[in-house]
């Protein structure tokens, strides 16, 4: 991740004079910035005051500054003067009762002015369920970026942080989503209709989105050949409508792709006018985002790409650590002649019809440690959230098909090597070359791989004293075949790469500053570097972005590190478009400023590395004989499953208690007329 630092937000919680609407319309661009900030900065600190009222009012008594602090329906009070249902009343009560009182940093950030008022609400629903304790650490990790991460990114780096510190609440909570998974059809508000699979497993789900993303490009791409422009959302649309319905039973890839692309009327492969069709057109396959100097429809192509490198970390893919599937990370598609790869059935035979590719992205990033069976921390599926500790492991080793990095930072957290090591021996058969492209991207100091590379040089894991990393936690998940396998191709890897000259590392390299595109190594380090999008307040993954000439080639920049960043598409198109009135520099490798059209400047950096903290053992745990567990509870209370949540199944069943005890209640009156 990133963090997006400006350079001239406001401090201070004074609020702003009043300024009259013409005053205003005559002020220049960095005058009406700064005083939206203001502004904005003033309503932060009217909330933080506002909570404090709505608190104090709920336990004050007339007369008497005494507080009631167990007050039945207190909320009654507050929505009574305010016009608020009890409820909505109840929950604004405890808001202001968690970031005042069980999170009080979080209102001490607000009363400065930085931190909003939905931000605030969006930890405290996180955290709900963790104990005073645990919801602490949690703040702590998350505040200091919490006030420049956009909704998205501020919620998902919550709960990496949430799942890291409570292992077991967070895969009890996944685990009763999963188990209660459904698929809807349901009316948009739009009168549409909307098909959505509910709490699916993250492994099968991210390869079906996938599938579908990359069918639908290529139809794009045949569609545009032919020069019929249709939004890639709409394809994507058709495409899962073909894999789900009857139109798609025994397709293949391509026969997906011609189905959809005769929807529209565009070329197929059996169309004798047709330039780019048939199945071994190296246009039906997805580009992989790769390297872009001028602008982003000028870009290289994957065979012009690896004819530079052609083997991904080739030094690093050596003393046998090539890849033998064929269709995995250890050969370039200029070795295989631009075509897509065969796919391979559960039982190893081949198929004979060819597949299409999945985008290149970063599908999953998790520690060192954490791969190899020695902690509980959570995974990262990079632009959706965390990941259960459990299933990242198995989804990692899971994936030998994909290209392995491995980022190593120096003790500050800057990135100090990028290295690409063979994926595991073990795990279940390639799917055909279809994930080649994708990345499972390691991360871990330096010094870490160097304790564990000694640790286990010539032991078996797990299960030796690392003191300097930390005692290893009990019940741990089994750890994978080949973890001593690559741990000690990894370690190779690092030797390799400190071996070789300083002048030849990928941050300071001038070997590439003539050439049009950037090798796989030198992308794998500004990708790794920057780890997402550098436009302001877009998350989207590195890997999945253009490799953009901050400079353009046109106008004398260089293919080298302190020139390139990742940019997704929307935002390189943004940045060449000269009616945006933005104008981006990088004053240093990594660090990018965007100046807007109103003159303010817009810092992005990179944000040092930073491993997820260790679990936070709970400071209260439920137990069966619990006076609040045992104590009867009224007719219609939900009751919490195996895992211990309460489910939609449960709050129907709630709901109809409540509806019959009611109607009985009703009969009741019925029957029994009044005494007079």
């Amino acid at each position: 991740m990133s963090m997006v630092v400006d350079s001239e937000a406001p401090v201070g919680s004074e609020a702003p004079r009043a300024i009259d609407p013409t005053e205003l319309s005559e002020l220049p661009g960095e005058a009406v910035d700064a005083g939206m900030s203001a502004q904005f900065a003033a309503l932060n600190v009217a909330a933080w005051q506002f909570a404090r009222y709505v608190l104090e009012c709920s336990r004050a008594q007339a007369g008497t500054t005494e507080r009631v602090m167990t007050r039945r329906r207190a909320g009654k009070v507050v929505a009574e003067s305010l016009g608020w249902s009890q409820g909505y009343a109840a929950s604004r009560i405890e808001f202001a009762r968690q970031v005042l009182e069980r999170l009080p940093r979080l209102g001490a950030e607000m009363a400065t002015g930085r931190l909003e008022e939905r931000k605030a609400a969006m930890i405290t629903d996180l955290v709900a369920d963790l104990d005073d304790a645990q919801a602490r650490e949690v703040v702590e990790q998350v505040l200091d970026a919490a006030p420049t991460l956009p909704y998205t990114a501020l919620r998902q780096r919550v709960a990496r942080v949430a799942a890291a510190v409570d292992p077991d609440w967070w895969e009890r909570r996944r685990a009763a989503a999963v188990a209660r998974r459904r698929v809807t059809l349901r009316s948009a508000p739009s009168g549409a209709a909307e098909l959505c699979g509910l709490d699916l497993p993250e492994d099968p789900a991210q390869d079906a989105h996938d599938r579908i993303v990359a069918l639908a490009h290529a139809a794009h791409r045949r569609l545009a050949g032919a020069g019929i422009r249709v939004p890639v959302g709409e394809l994507e649309c058709e495409v899962m409508l073909t894999l789900t319905g009857p139109a798609g039973a025994g397709m293949y890839d391509l026969d997906v792709v011609e189905h959809v692309t005769a929807l529209y009327g565009g070329p197929t492969c059996s169309d004798p006018d047709d330039p780019d069709g048939g199945p071994d057109d190296p246009d039906d396959r997805p580009d992989d985002r790769g390297s872009d100097g001028d602008g982003p429809g000028d870009r290289e192509t994957e065979t012009e790409t690896e004819t530079e490198e052609p083997v991904a970390g080739a030094e690093d893919l050596s003393d046998g650590d090539a890849s033998g599937d064929g269709g995995g990370p250890g050969e370039s598609d200029a070795q295989s002649g631009g075509r897509a790869a065969t796919p391979v059935t559960a039982g190893g035979a081949e198929s004979q019809a060819p597949v299409v590719a999945f985008r290149a992205r970063t599908v999953l990033r998790l520690e060192l440690r954490t791969v190899l069976g020695l902690d509980r921390r959570p995974g990262e599926l990079p632009g959706q959230g965390p990941i259960a500790n459990p299933e990242a492991v198995a989804m990692a080793w899971a994936r030998r098909h994909c290209r392995w990095r491995v980022a190593l930072y120096d003790d500050s957290g800057a990135l100090e090597h990028v290295l690409s090591v063979r994926p595991p021996a073990t795990g279940p058969p390639p799917v055909g070359g279809r994930r080649r492209s994708q990345v499972i991207e390691i991360t871990a100091h330096t010094r870490d791989l160097d304790t564990l590379a000694t640790a286990f040089g010539t032991d078996q894991l797990p299960f030796a004293d690392l003191s300097p990393l930390g005692p290893i936690p009990e019940h741990l998940p089994t750890v994978p075949g080949d973890a001593l396998g690559f741990l000690r191709r990894t370690a190779r890897a690092l030797a390799r790469e400190r071996a070789r000259p300083d002048h030849e590392h990928p941050a300071v390299t001038r070997a590439e500053a003539g050439n049009r595109f950037p090798s796989l190594r030198l992308r794998d380090w500004v990708s790794a570097r920057d780890r997402t999008c550098r436009a302001p307040g877009c998350t989207l993954d590195a890997t999945a972005c253009d490799t953009d000439h901050t400079l353009a080639v046109t106008d004398g920049g260089q293919t080298v590190a302190d020139d390139l960043g990742a940019l997704c598409q929307a935002d390189h198109l943004f940045k060449h478009d000269d009616d945006a009135g933005w104008t981006v520099l990088q004053t240093a490798p990594g660090h990018f400023e965007w100046t807007s059209p109103t003159g303010r400047v817009h810092v992005r950096e990179p944000e040092p590395y930073s491993p997820l903290p260790a679990p936070v053992t709970r400071t209260w745990i439920r137990h069966p004989d619990d006076d609040r567990r045992s104590r009867p509870t009224p007719p219609g209370t939900p009751r919490p499953n195996r895992h211990g949540l309460i489910t939609d199944a449960s709050r129907d069943t709630q709901s109809h208690l409540w509806r019959r005890a009611r109607r009985r209640r009703d009969e009741e009156i019925d029957l029994d007329p009044p005494p007079f």
